[in-house]
């Protein structure tokens, strides 16, 4: 008896598994790879559950590497503060659904709230100059490859 209920437990937490596996709901992940010979910066944002942009850096990627996150992070990628790395292909993709928003950026490892205002980002500087509203883009559950552009 005990056998049977054992095996009918395991049944139904297998069924309700492969529906959690199944489900549409499922999180999956966006890839973003360096085919660039030098390091790249890359920092995240999301809305969290109070509808407040959160956006957080530093993820430092090598030549030759890739950064798994989730695909619901919109991304912004530079070399170092002088030089950022050209994302406008993504718009020009056709039939994709990609999406932009301007974001605050913090040249020092940060975390940041409601950083879709210049007045938030000039107001809490932080003691850094150089924070600067850039273009975060959102590709979805796919990978990008970070190259160089002409």
């Amino acid at each position: 008896m005990k056998q049977l209920f054992g095996l009918c437990s395991l049944m139904v937490l297998g069924a309700g598994l492969g529906e959690l596996a199944l489900s549409p709901k499922t999180a999956q992940a966006s890839e973003l790879c360096n085919y660039r010979n030098e390091i790249v910066r890359v920092s995240g944002a999301y809305i969290n559950n109070d509808d407040t942009w959160v956006t957080k850096g530093w993820w430092l990627v090598e030549p030759g590497e890739c950064m798994v996150y989730p695909d619901n992070w919109y991304t912004y990628v530079e070399v170092d503060r002088a030089q950022t790395v050209e994302r406008t292909y993504l718009l020009e993709l056709e039939g994709e659904d990609i999406q932009a928003v301007e974001l605050c950026v913090l040249q020092d490892r940060f975390t940041f709230y409601n950083g879709d205002s210049s007045e938030v980002c000039n107001k809490h500087h932080y003691g850094f100059t150089d924070n600067s509203m850039q273009t975060f883009y959102l590709i979805g559950a796919r990978r990008e490859l970070i190259e160089y552009t002409q």
